[in-house]
């Protein structure tokens, strides 16, 4: 009963020690800063003061990686100062350590910045004249700039703002930075300049103007096919008189001319003014039309122009020829003549092909009207003439090969009238290689920092068409289309911009090219996918705070073992930072202490620098007092009880007899003292308390 008693005891006595000890209690006190932020280019200096108006405490003073002061005793201002600020990851704290052991303290924020080394602009992944229509993606490379969450980059055509480029990342080291911008160039850019500018956004502390670096402008040339200016398409001239013939173009590279002519008569001379070309023509008798073709590498186009002769009225019956006209003349009627087309039935099957590049195609082409002198296909492959007394002609290749071909059924009606229809056809063919690449760096990443993936295509078509997507393992995260229209192979280059976390580390990501042909092309969609990229992530140091509580109580004369255990990529080094004079048990990242003090446990590694400061507080034992008293407590009952039970043995266990007027008796009883069972009794008398005798 005593063990149990002095066992219950022994277990409460932590919670009797936690409740006389109490929880600790952080008393606020007013520390200012002065300034209160301070925004400072790389190795410039920074001085900051921070005082108080507390007078119960025992000093202050700053912690930091650099310019810390250590505690300094009777004073009410400290000063932190650095000459050449150079810790991207700084953090100093201003702390006040009151009379009772406790402490306050207070972050100073500190922004340190850096304009980036170079700035410039380029075209990825093309070199040249640009052509209109065709998207391009431009390129800033930002490289060395810091902190990246400060960063604005500004897109510029001439004096023109395009596009603002902000960061949410937050990155307080020096990183490259590459946005992009994608343009569609007209021919009116022809001869613009592009820039892009870096610029840090300090906030109200930092420096006004912002600072700011530039690029050198980018000049482009563009090129585009050859369009008509505005001009006459129809002339009027008396008989024999001279007329000149305008036909004017512009494009990007200068476009050549061509004037055709079948029925016209009189001298026709070509001369040519810069983009104006004019053709003269002498002594006009007949009415005709003049083909203008203007053409570049681009593209071709041709327009007509009518010239029709004032006949006096006499001559109106012979105005129009009888005369058959050779094969291939063209025959023009007056402007007051309108030409009646007829439209008959053609129909294609199937009426839309998709051909993969090389393959071989079918298609037919039939109509329901007999009258008709022939019908035929018009290709630049596989075109078959004016075929008479067919209703149905079939155009073949066997080796489609040709990116801009448009093949055209026809027929030819009895009266020299023409209907056609078009056959729209997709050449297309799969990438000779999808490739997947960082974009302007090598190496493992780092947690929280902007990189920028790339996805090269290499010679597909159509490219609007063309889908890629990206893949992060399984997990689908973009999808990129492209509604510039381009029949030829084209190289194709996507991006993508991750921010990759610690759960990134091995992560593999994927782009894939998808050609969508619609219902008519393969099903499933031809694609190609890129090899994996796989991608290592570094971090900094996270200490693990659950083992390591910034405030810890001590008994006088036992020792503490302080556990730091970090988690980072690559392994953070630990280092204890305290008071040499201080006793102390250092092994790997756990410090054994025996004395009250502010110890600092720092992780660090190739990323960053994490640190907690532990103050460990002393406070008495109590233990040895309380022992004693329960040994105390346990003798002194042990004491009460053994009196207290002689006095209960004694009462309850023991008699007294007299043996006067003994009798003898041959039967025997209660009050009779045997004689082991033999025939002598001795009689007996019980006798009461008061006759008991000593």
């Amino acid at each position: 009963m005593c063990e149990i008693i002095f066992s219950r005891i022994f277990l409460g006595f932590p919670v009797l020690l936690l409740w006389m000890a109490g929880g600790p209690t952080h008393a606020s006190f007013p520390l200012e800063l002065n300034p209160p932020t301070v925004v400072v280019r790389y190795g410039d200096s920074v001085s900051v003061n921070c005082n108080t108006s507390s007078t119960d405490h025992e000093g202050m003073g700053w912690e930091a990686t650099f310019g810390g002061t250590g505690l300094e005793q009777d004073v009410n201002v400290v000063t932190w100062t650095v000459d050449d600020l150079t810790d991207w990851t700084i953090e100093p704290k201003c702390y006040i350590t009151l009379n009772d052991g406790k402490q306050s303290s207070k972050v100073l924020p500190v922004i340190l910045y850096k304009t980036p080394d170079s700035v410039s602009i380029s075209v990825l992944r093309h070199s040249g004249p640009m052509v209109e229509g065709t998207e391009y993606q431009l390129q800033c490379d930002i490289q060395n700039i810091a902190p990246q969450q400060n960063l604005v980059v500004k897109w510029y055509k001439g004096n023109e703002l395009l596009d603002n480029v902000t960061y949410s990342n937050v990155s307080k080291t020096p990183v490259d930075v590459s946005p992009t911008l994608m343009i569609s160039p007209s021919r009116d850019d022809d001869g613009a300049q592009y820039s892009c500018r870096a610029e840090l956004d300090l906030g109200p502390e930092g420096q006004q103007p912002h600072p700011t670096v530039t690029s050198e402008p980018l000049n482009i040339t563009v090129h585009y096919a050859p369009e008509f200016l505005p001009g006459n398409d129809t002339v009027e001239v008396s008989a024999g008189s001279d007329v000149s013939l305008d036909c004017s173009a512009e494009g990007n590279p200068p476009p050549e001319l061509r004037w055709t002519n079948n029925t016209a008569e009189g001298n026709a001379n070509e001369t040519t003014v810069g983009h104006l070309r004019t053709l003269y023509i002498s002594r006009v008798t007949a009415n005709a039309t003049y083909n203008c073709t203007v053409t570049n590498r681009l593209g071709s186009i041709t327009k007509q122009i009518h010239v029709l002769v004032d006949v006096p009225p006499q001559q109106h019956p012979t105005m129009f020829s009888t005369a058959p006209s050779t094969p291939g003349t063209m025959t023009t009627l007056p402007a007051t003549v309108k030409q009646k087309v007829n439209t008959f039935p053609l129909e294609l099957n199937p009426p839309r092909v998709v051909v993969r590049y090389g393959d071989s195609v079918s298609v037919n082409c039939s109509t329901s009207s007999t009258d008709h002198e022939g019908m035929g296909w018009e290709a630049t492959l596989g075109g078959t003439g004016l075929e008479q007394d067919v209703n149905v002609v079939t155009w073949t290749v066997d080796d489609l090969t040709d990116w801009t071909i448009e093949p055209k059924c026809y027929i030819t009606l009895n009266d020299g009238k023409q209907s056609s229809k078009v056959l729209p056809v997709i050449l297309y063919k799969t990438p000779d290689s999808v490739s997947i690449s960082v974009l302007r760096h090598s190496g493992p990443m780092v947690e929280g920092t902007e990189y920028q993936l790339q996805c090269d295509i290499q010679n597909i078509a159509p490219q609007q068409n063309l889908v890629v997507k990206w893949y992060k393992g399984n997990e689908l995260l973009d999808n990129v289309t492209y509604s510039n229209v381009s029949k030829t192979p084209v190289n194709v280059s996507a991006t993508l911009m991750i921010i990759p976390s610690r759960d990134d580390d091995g992560a593999q990501y994927r782009c894939r090219a998808e050609l969508d042909l619609g219902p008519e092309g393969q099903q499933p969609h031809p694609t190609v996918t890129s090899e994996p990229l796989n991608i290592t992530v570094h971090y900094k140091p996270c200490i693990n705070a659950s083992r390591l509580p910034v405030r810890i109580p001590v008994f006088r004369g036992y020792p503490e073992e302080l556990v730091c255990e970090a988690e980072g990529y690559p392994q953070p080094r630990i280092q204890w930072l305290y008071d040499p004079s201080k006793p102390v048990s250092q092994a790997g990242g756990n410090l054994t202490v025996f004395e009250a003090g502010f110890y600092n446990c720092t992780a660090t590694n190739d990323v960053g620098t994490s640190f907690i400061v532990v103050e460990v507080v002393l406070n008495e034992d109590y233990l040895p007092l309380i022992a004693g008293f329960v040994a105390f407590m346990v003798v002194v009952i042990s004491v009460i009880f053994v009196f207290i039970y002689s006095i209960y043995y004694k009462n309850n266990k023991m008699g007294r007899y007299s043996l006067k007027k003994a009798k003898l008796s041959s039967t025997p009883n209660s009050n009779v003292a045997q004689n082991g069972g033999r025939d002598t009794p001795f009689p007996m008398t019980k006798l009461s308390q008061p006759n008991i005798y000593f």
